[in-house]
């Protein structure tokens, strides 16, 4: 699968390039064969970054002049996904790393990812959970809804009360659990139409 990284750089082209989702999907559709990012493996991944740049899409840091490579460390993967998550629910307007570095600086005091100390990546990730729990109910429940209306095997409906049974407490890892099942349910029930 394509790295995080990639994954942001993606999104952050998309935005630069004011591409609505349609046109979005339909790029990656033509160039990657898939309809999310997120499906993308690393080889497609650069195909659709090579595609993005020739359409315009200039690669920025985030402060300009800045080398300042993407943290690896797997809490600062987990944060930038987190973040990611974010815009996809709507919660987030700029995924790009700039405003992820602000929102790190704001919450630490620390300027960068690669200098959070691990308090603080948990610190941070919890309160990305958080924000997350304010949009991913509605989500979820939009998510079933289209479910219900363009129907589906009864072994997915048993996996889904699965999953929305797990969900019953509030806590973010099951009510992902049950967005991630049902948008990649979609998503195939989309590609085969």
């Amino acid at each position: 699968m394509a790295s995080n990284a990639h994954l942001a750089q993606i999104h952050i082209a998309k935005k630069q390039l004011a591409m609505d989702d349609d046109t979005y999907r339909a790029m990656l559709k033509e160039i990657a064969g898939v309809e999310s990012a997120k499906n993308l493996s690393v080889p497609k991944a650069l195909a659709v970054l090579a595609h993005l740049k020739r359409r315009g899409f200039k690669v920025t840091s985030a402060k300009a002049g800045s080398s300042r490579p993407l943290d690896q460390e797997e809490t600062s993967k987990k944060i930038r996904a987190l973040w990611l998550f974010l815009h996809e629910l709507g919660g987030v307007n700029n995924a790009s790393e700039a405003a992820l570095g602000a929102y790190v600086k704001r919450m630490t005091g620390v300027e960068a990812l690669q200098w959070i100390n691990h308090r603080q990546a948990q610190t941070l990730i919890e309160s990305l959970k958080k924000w997350a729990m304010r949009f991913l109910p509605a989500a979820v429940t939009k998510l079933q809804q289209e479910i219900d209306a363009v129907g589906c095997t009864e072994e997915v409906k048993i996996e889904i009360a699965r999953l929305l049974s797990l969900t019953s407490r509030g806590a973010f890892d099951p009510m992902q659990a049950a967005w991630e099942f049902m948008t990649d349910h979609l998503n195939h029930s989309k590609e085969k139409s």
